[in-house]
């Protein structure tokens, strides 16, 4: 058994060597950089290495290291620069475990076997040649891992044939840029923007096919696909295609093999302002036009992370997916819907980037989620092309959590022959103390409540305990709705003298009966 440990101070230069050991630990601290290069390659058999040195580790050109039999190199720093050979094999580990934003660069792609992020923070992956995964890449408690968008293929987080992954399917973890994965098992790229993952998931590939793809926020028509260096009109669509969603798309990229007949579910953002489920397809980009990839409807929700599927045509080119309806868009683009709670009431605003032939908004209110009833209506501004703001105030807010949304309603509907479409739904919290005002008190016949806000339920409980009245409240107060208040009467001439406690949405008050 033989360790040779080379360290030359001028330089920081270290080279590390072992030879027919079957376990070894060798600590790097205190060093500027751990440097790797030629002539002497680095094997590392069945060994741990913790490497904090405080700048990286730095791969030279000409420079080799091999992690083999289980190995383990602890990256207790947040720098990794390939420009030479490092290989991880059976069943070996990369460990970043340092706290903070990592950065993988270099010139050379890293062959990680087992690669694992333990930062807490973002890994930008700079190496102008990507890196590979041969085994399984666990996100552990790293945040978004930034890909260069520019080079596309060359540069990805790329899977090799049996590698998986695990975490990375969150807005707050996943890669934001292009994952690649070769073979013929299935695969979910777990691809985004940075703030909203939007996977897409692939199946009936065959063996030495590659696929890549990475998600572009924005419209197709002013957002440059980096693989053709081009843009893909909203307009240029073959039927049954009507239109195309300006949100974004997914490039898409087949480096090797064929994608013919690969089956594709996509991660939607929100489409309620777009189209209706039934009318959503799954489109591609053949280089002059949207082309339909759905065979008829496979959407079930237009909300935000629904599936959408569709199937690469046999031959066809496709170098782009997009988000594409059988009918002319919705009247309305909603692209924000937001609420808070503003004193004593709850303000709702809105907006939208284009409506055609819009009529109205009906503002919807819940307690459950489930059932919503209309609390007010906002005209639209019908026929629009640039960003229009919209408010509406709900006077009489529930307490705790309210759920609401908008029903966009185009002209041809108020003839009951239109279309029409739901926003997404908002929660709202309101914490604000309801005030409730009872009198008089003592009361000899008919007691009067108001409060700030709608009341749910109210009961007379006597001295005893016992339940003596129950009032059911109506689910729209009238005059509510137009005071700002609400008011109640209850008639306790038919009680006897004594103390009452009156229980309001949960909050008891006494009241003496004379």
């Amino acid at each position: 058994m033989l360790i040779v440990h080379i360290q030359k101070t001028n330089g920081m230069k270290k080279r590390l060597i072992a030879l027919a050991l079957p376990l070894w630990v060798i600590q790097a601290h205190g060093q500027t950089f751990t440097t790797y290069g030629p002539p002497d390659p680095v094997s590392i058999d069945a060994g741990y290495v913790s490497d904090y040195s405080p700048n990286g580790t730095v791969i030279q050109a000409g420079g080799s290291v091999t992690l083999a039999n289980g190995s383990t190199y602890e990256h207790g720093n947040l720098s990794f620069q390939n420009n030479g050979s490092w290989t991880s094999q059976t069943s070996s580990i990369d460990l970043f475990s340092a706290a903070g934003a990592l950065t993988i660069s270099g010139s050379t792609a890293p062959g990680f076997q087992n690669l694992q992020f333990q930062n807490g923070s973002t890994v930008s992956l700079t190496n102008t040649a990507g890196a590979n995964i041969a085994g399984q890449l666990s996100f552990g408690t790293s945040g978004i891992s930034n890909t260069t968008r520019n080079t596309h293929t060359t540069s990805s987080l790329r899977f090799a044939d049996g590698a998986t992954y695990t975490g990375g399917n969150t807005d707050a973890q996943h890669v934001n840029g292009y994952v690649t994965k070769t073979g013929d098992d299935a695969f979910l790229f777990p691809v985004g923007s940075g703030t909203d993952l939007r996977t897409v998931f692939i199946t009936g590939t065959t063996a030495g096919t590659s696929i890549s793809t990475a998600w572009f926020a924005g419209s197709p028509a002013t957002v440059t696909d980096p693989s053709d260096g081009a843009t893909h009109s909203l307009t240029a669509v073959a039927a049954p295609v009507e239109s195309v969603s300006p949100v974004g798309f997914w490039d898409w990229i087949n480096p090797a093999g064929s994608d013919d007949n690969v089956a594709i579910t996509v991660s939607i953002p929100d489409m309620t302002g777009f189209a209706l489920p039934s009318n959503l397809r799954l489109v591609g980009w053949n280089g002059t036009q949207w082309i339909t990839l759905s065979d008829g409807t496979t959407a079930i929700d237009p909300t935000e992370n629904s599936p959408l599927s569709g199937t690469i045509p046999a031959g066809a080119s496709i170098t782009a997916l997009a988000i594409g309806s059988v009918e002319p868009p919705l009247p309305v683009t909603l692209v924000s819907f937001s609420g808070k709670a503003v004193e004593k009431t709850i303000a709702l605003r809105w907006a939208t980037t284009e409506e055609v032939n819009a009529s109205h908004f009906e503002i919807q209110r819940s307690r459950d989620a489930k059932n919503f009833q209309s609390i007010g209506r906002v005209d639209a501004k019908g026929d629009s092309k640039v960003l229009v703001d919209y408010t509406f105030t709900d006077q009489t807010p529930l307490p705790a959590t309210s759920y609401y949304r908008l029903k966009q309603i185009d002209r041809a509907a108020d003839r009951n022959d239109g279309s029409h479409a739901f926003s997404k739904t908002i929660s709202i919290q309101f914490d604000a103390q309801i005030a409730i005002n009872i009198y008089p008190n003592p009361v000899t016949d008919v007691l009067r409540i108001e409060s700030s806000t709608e009341l749910q339920s109210l009961e007379v409980y006597n001295a005893n305990g016992s339940k003596v009245k129950s009032i059911a409240i109506p689910a729209n107060n009238a005059a509510a709705a137009t005071s700002g208040k609400t008011f109640r009467e209850i008639n306790l001439r038919d009680q006897k003298p004594g103390i009452y406690v009156l229980v309001i949405d949960g909050r008891s008050f006494k009241v003496l009966k004379n």
